[in-house]
C-alpha cells in the first residue's frame, strides 16, 4: 500500500516539476500510478521532460495517455515523451506573444532551420503547441511536420545539428517555403486567443 504523504508529495513535485522531489517521493513509498496516473498528468500537464521520463522509469502506464492511433508512431522513449507533451492541456499562459513573434521573425528571416538551431528543443515545440491553440491551422502543420521530420530522420550519428541540416538542404528548404506561404497572422491569431481568454475567466 502506497504512502498517503508521499503520494500528496509526489503529485506536488510533478505539479511545479522538482525531479529530486519526485525521487524523494517515490522513495518514500508514493504510487507512481496513485489516482489513475495523476502525477504523470500533471507532469504532462506542466510539460516537464525530466519528470515524464523519470516517471515512466518507475513504472508509469505513459501509453494510457496516447491515443491509440499515435502509438505506432512510438519507436523510442523520446518519440513516447513528444506524444504525451503533444496531447497536454494547453494553458493560456504558454501563449507569450513576444516569444511567437520573435520564433516567427527567426524563420523568416533564417528559415524553419532556426527550430533546431537558434533555440532549445523545449522552446521549439511550445512555438509548435501555440501555433496550435490559437488555431494557426497551416503554420501548426509546417511547423510540427518539421519537428517530426527533424526527430524521426536524425540518428544518434548527426547529433551535429549544423551538418543535419546541410545534409537534407532540399527537404529544410521546402518546409520554408511552406511556413512563409502560410500567410496567417500570428500576432493577430496570439491577441484574439488571449483576449478570448481573458474574458473566459
Amino acid at each position: 500500500m502506497s504512502d498517503p504523504i508521499a503520494n500528496c508529495t509526489l503529485e506536488l513535485a510533478c505539479t511545479v516539476g522538482s525531479l529530486d522531489d519526485a525521487i524523494e517521493a517515490i522513495e518514500d513509498g508514493a504510487d507512481v500510478n496513485y489516482r489513475g496516473g495523476a502525477p504523470l498528468f500533471l507532469a504532462i500537464f506542466n510539460r516537464n521532460r525530466a519528470v515524464i521520463n523519470y516517471l515512466i522509469d518507475q513504472g508509469a502506464d505513459a501509453e494510457s495517455f496516447v491515443a491509440k492511433k499515435n502509438l505506432k508512431f512510438v519507436k523510442t522513449r523520446e518519440d513516447l515523451i513528444e506524444e504525451l507533451i503533444a496531447c497536454a492541456p494547453h494553458n493560456p499562459r504558454d501563449v507569450k506573444i513576444d516569444e511567437i513573434k520573435e520564433i516567427d521573425c527567426g524563420i523568416r528571416e533564417g528559415g524553419v532551420e532556426y527550430l533546431l538551431a537558434e533555440i532549445n528543443w523545449d522552446n521549439a515545440t511550445r512555438f509548435r503547441d501555440s501555433l496550435n491553440a490559437i488555431g494557426a491551422g497551416s503554420t501548426h502543420r509546417c511547423v510540427a511536420e518539421f519537428l517530426q521530420w527533424a526527430r524521426s530522420e536524425r540518428s544518434e550519428a548527426e547529433s551535429d545539428v549544423e551538418n543535419f541540416l546541410s545534409c537534407n538542404t532540399d527537404a529544410v528548404t521546402e518546409y520554408r517555403e511552406r511556413y512563409l506561404a502560410t500567410g496567417e497572422d500570428l500576432i493577430g491569431l496570439a491577441s484574439n486567443f488571449l483576449d478570448e481568454a481573458t474574458e473566459s475567466n
